[in-house]
């Protein structure tokens, strides 16, 4: 139970950080920036999909 609290922590702090990263991108208008953030959202909702979940419930 504490493992997957844990992995659901890390992936909702990606998402966090990738919103803010492609927040500051599209207002410095720094579309490379701002698209390498909404990646990073991506990557934490998938690791949240896929790491944040027990196979076993």
């Amino acid at each position: 139970m504490e493992k997957t609290r844990l992995r659901k922590l890390i992936g909702l702090a990606m998402v966090a950080l990738g919103l803010i990263q492609t927040g500051t991108g599209i207002m410095q208008e720094d579309w490379v920036f701002a698209a390498l953030g909404f990646v990073y959202v991506l990557i934490g909702v998938a690791y949240i999909l896929f790491e944040g979940y027990e196979l076993g419930q």
